[in-house]
């Protein structure tokens, strides 16, 4: 899981607006492996690897995540990227 700051629109708009179905979506951003080799968005201000806890029936988004590898922490506090910067954006695909 990755936390933007609002200057990072693009990565939004990638990840939210195109499927994996049609696009490689990691092909077009720049990234480096976690300690178990998941891919971390370098432009991230914050983020976390995990394993599923559990699983809720809610789509792409359902699931616990438990994390086991965060980020360092941040320095300062960022302009974080809120659902109002990117509810326009169109999903790739139906939820």
């Amino acid at each position: 899981m990755h936390v933007l700051d609002r200057d990072r629109c693009g990565a939004a708009e990638l990840f939210g607006g195109e499927t994996g179905d049609q696009v490689d979506k990691f092909a077009r951003v720049d990234r480096r492996p976690s300690a178990d080799g998941s891919p971390l968005l370098t432009e991230a201000c914050a983020w976390f690897v995990g394993r599923i806890e559990t699983r809720i029936d809610r789509g792409d988004l359902g699931f616990l995540p438990a994390p086991n590898e965060v980020s360092p922490p941040v320095r300062t506090t960022p302009a974080l990227l809120r659902y109002d910067d990117v509810k326009e954006i169109d999903p790739g695909k139906p939820a």
